[in-house]
């Protein structure tokens, strides 16, 4: 059963920060409960009986205790313990942990059930898809990938884009920028992928304004964002060696992040409906990221 996005409280989220790190709340973990019904439903009862009680066996084995749930005279199961232990468990580690064993058995019924004629419908990769769905949402900054769960903040473009990027945007005269950038990555996060392409553009455009403002450079608040880096550009914004070096750098913006987003939500989209992947909104953050920190470092060097 896939994450269901179309939701006004989803569309109408505040933004928050990017990512934290400290906690998995409590709604993330109810919604990981029923990724794991969804797919545990699957299976017999008696397989479903005798995988949940390995996951306990290993968690109580590597997390050094005798049980996992203190259920009181209450006799659960070992599926229940399991969600009480995780559930109640404040170490953010320990609650990965119990993520990644849950998902390794997963992974290894579904690849059993590949061998019979029972193919199981709810994939493995239905599963990853949706647990990484909802750590989006959330805020919470983890993502399953190769048969772990790694911090967003460690991934390569996470550290040298995203983060980046919003410092550049955090002084008082790019709030406006800020803040559309953080909506587009609320929407990303949220699988709005239309919408992250609108607000990657704006912040763009509102960069672009901002610091044609800054610099008294004339230009028509209706300019597009391709009208916007011929002004830029047209005042020397960008050093003379630079774009001697980078002999496309204007074409690379003008073709950029605009034509991304215009081909893919910016206009009607006619009798055929236009989705656009994860993967494609994912690039548009990174590539939007990455063109303001260099329109703003450029115009950092033009301070005297």
């Amino acid at each position: 059963m896939a994450v269901f996005k179309n939701l006004y409280s989803k569309r109408n989220k505040k933004p928050v920060d990017v990512f934290t790190y400290d906690k998995i709340p409590e709604g993330l973990k109810i919604q990981i409960f029923y990724i794991w019904q969804n797919f545990f439903n699957q299976l017999s009862k008696d397989i479903s009986f005798i995988t949940w009680g390995k996951i306990d066996r290993i968690l109580c084995e590597e997390h050094k205790r005798d049980y996992l749930a203190l259920s009181g005279n209450l006799i659960l199961t070992n599926e229940e313990g399991v969600r009480w232990y995780f559930r109640r468990n404040e170490d953010i580690e320990e609650g990965l942990d119990v993520i990644i064993v849950v998902l390794a058995y997963i992974e290894q019924e579904y690849k059993v059930s590949i061998k019979t004629p029972k193919k199981l419908e709810y994939t493995f990769e239905d599963v990853i898809q949706d647990i990484n769905t909802r750590f989006l949402e959330h805020g919470v900054g983890y993502e399953f990938r190769d048969g772990t769960i790694i911090r967003m903040d460690n991934t390569l473009l996470h550290q040298e884009i995203i983060i980046p990027s919003l410092h550049f945007l955090s002084p008082p005269e790019f709030q406006n920028a800020n803040n559309e950038y953080l909506s587009a990555h609320e929407h990303f996060r949220n699988g709005h992928t239309k919408d992250c392409l609108n607000n990657c553009l704006k912040a763009l455009e509102s960069t672009l304004k901002i610091i044609c403002d800054l610099n008294s450079w004339t230009y028509n608040p209706k300019d597009t964002a391709n009208n916007l880096i011929k002004v830029v550009i047209d005042n020397k914004l960008i050093p003379d060696f630079l774009l001697q070096h980078f002999s496309s750098i204007r074409s690379s913006l003008e073709s950029g992040v605009p034509t991304f987003r215009n081909r893919l939500s910016g206009h009607g989209q006619g009798p055929q409906k236009i989705e656009v992947p994860m993967h494609y909104a994912s690039y548009m953050l990174y590539l939007t990221g990455t063109t303001i920190n260099f329109l703003v470092s450029c115009q950092q060097e033009l301070k005297p």
